[in-house]
């Protein structure tokens, strides 16, 4: 081989110069999030682990994650059962949910799916290369209810998402702070997520099982020693704190003041639970706060009450801790832990147009030209000459031609309610909202608890802003809805999936009425 600068070696270092940057473009194109993620990739492997679910001391339901690696990227998989009263028995609701993430950990699409109690509910998401992020949802045997697109930060992530994006970046070190962007489904977009690592510690956590026949249940055999860290966050739209392994995965959370999530082995976490489970009576859990829907009691909350001020605390008696970011807004106001419900919330309470909560979400129809007709439909029956006049038309008409589904099969589709004219409250609050935007109105879905003498209720109606957020409660035709009613979520649902988690192990206790 010739040495020296003649033409052919030029032309070979021309020509490699070429290759390497074809190569480190082609590795810009496909892997642009790896920056030291690929290195430290080689330590995430298959693998599964089992948590027991308790709302406050007692469990509730069972979790397992699992952790599948692809040829290109990974998989996260979790299914979370909760057992609900019925009866004198217990029947279970599901949710199960894929995450496919690129090898940089960044989420290319996932699916969810809610099954066991109602109409089995699939929502499916693709997040394209121009971070543009597309749903679907569809309900069994019905079809399509919603698609919806919008765009997201393509360092996007979810609450399943976080601990393992934090390990493999390596950003678990006590004293670390740092912002991941949120996905949001309600305001069609993402939200800045401050994460705080603030302590590491060990934990010692049943890794097999065996059956011990004195005991009549299964008991550890085989312990593992890890080191965790602790995570302050509010991803699930409530302050929480898990405690992550190494590698990602979590060992213990605390997600507010609703759920507690302790990793075991599997025969400890589903078996022993079962056999408990067959045995007990299920009164306690109808106590547990939105475990039981308000449409169960089969009659409406309270509406002479102005104001109503609610005492918050913890199931253990002490005052509660973790507060909903949803829970302080428009008609709800905090002071100390005492929270202030108003039927009118004041005009200089210094709300603006919440033009950022009124994104595509998914919660709107498929198509709107029938719910554009009805909207304009009731507003012309009555002579409405007030934007009040024409919201509390709109929810009355919804309560009168909507029937309340009150069977486990309800409906949650605004689309849906509309063509068959019969609903549960999430899907007429859903049909109030979109009719209210159809007419000019920004609207949005609420969901929280109904405090009435018998124990907090799962619920779900409508926000409309007038100049402030006046509650609608399309169920009960109530204009503005009943105080009794404290909102934790917006553009969220009214099944204990969703509701558990934010106040399952929380106390309202009311204190004062005029």
């Amino acid at each position: 081989m010739e040495v020296g600068l003649n033409r052919r070696n030029v032309a070979r270092l021309i020509l490699l110069a070429w290759a390497v940057a074809l190569a480190w473009l082609a590795r810009r194109q496909f892997y642009p999030s790896d920056q030291g993620a690929n290195s430290r990739l080689t330590r995430v492997s298959p693998g599964a682990w089992f948590y027991a679910v308790y709302a406050g001391a007692r469990q509730v339901g069972q979790l397992n994650i699992t952790v599948d690696t692809l040829v290109d990227g990974v998989r996260l998989g979790d299914v979370l059962v909760l057992d609900l009263p019925s009866g004198d028995t217990t029947r279970q609701l599901a949710q199960g949910a894929q995450y496919t993430l690129s090898r940089g950990l960044r989420l290319r699409a996932f699916s969810r799916t809610v099954f066991g109690v109602g109409p089995p509910e699939r929502l499916e998401a693709v997040l394209a290369g121009d971070s543009i992020i597309g749903l679907s949802t569809s309900e069994t045997p019905k079809g399509l209810t919603a698609r919806t697109r919008f765009r997201v930060s393509p360092e996007v992530v979810t609450p399943s998402m976080l601990p393992y994006r934090a390990a493999f970046r390596g950003q678990l070190r006590t004293g670390q702070e740092f912002t991941m962007p949120m996905l949001d489904l309600g305001a069609g977009g993402s939200r800045p997520l401050t994460v705080r690592v603030t302590a590491e510690s060990t934990f010692v956590v049943p890794d097999s099982a065996k059956w011990d026949p004195t005991e009549g249940k299964w008991v550890s055999a085989h312990d593992d020693t890890l080191r965790a860290w602790r995570l302050e966050h509010d991803a699930p739209g409530v302050p929480t704190v898990t405690w992550v392994d190494a590698g990602g995965a979590i060992v213990h959370a605390r997600i507010g003041n609703g759920l507690t999530l302790v990793r075991s082995a599997w025969e400890i976490v589903f078996t022993n639970y079962r056999m408990t489970r067959r045995i007990e009576r299920p009164d306690w859990r109808r106590a547990i706060p939105g475990m039981v829907a308000l449409v169960a009691l089969n009659r409406a909350p309270d509406t002479t009450a102005a104001t109503v001020k609610f005492l918050m605390r913890a199931d253990s008696g002490a005052p509660m801790a973790a507060v909903p970011r949803a829970l302080v807004g428009g008609r709800q106001s905090l002071h100390g832990d005492t929270l202030l419900v108003e039927r009118w919330a004041p005009f200089d309470s210094g709300a603006r147009k919440p033009l950022r909560d009124l994104g595509p979400w998914v919660d709107l129809p498929v198509a709107n030209l029938r719910i554009r007709a009805a909207a304009r439909g009731a507003l012309a029956e009555t002579g409405a000459r007030t934007a009040e006049d024409s919201a509390r038309q709109l929810t009355r008409w919804v309560a009168r031609a909507i029937a309340t589904d009150l069977g486990d099969e309800a409906t949650a589709a605004a689309v849906v309610a509309l063509l068959t004219r019969s609903g549960g409250p999430d899907a007429k609050a859903r049909l109030l909202a979109t009719m209210a935007r159809e007419v000019g109105f920004p609207a949005r879905v609420v969901s929280g608890l109904a405090v009435l003498p018998g124990g907090s209720f799962g619920h779900s109606w409508t926000e409309i802003w007038l100049g402030r957020w006046v509650a609608a409660d399309p169920t009960f035709g109530h204009f503005p809805a009943s105080t009794s009613l404290i909102r934790l979520w917006v553009a969220g649902r009214s099944r204990p999936l969703d509701l558990i988690p934010l106040g399952g192990s929380a106390q309202f206790l009311p204190i004062k009425r005029r």
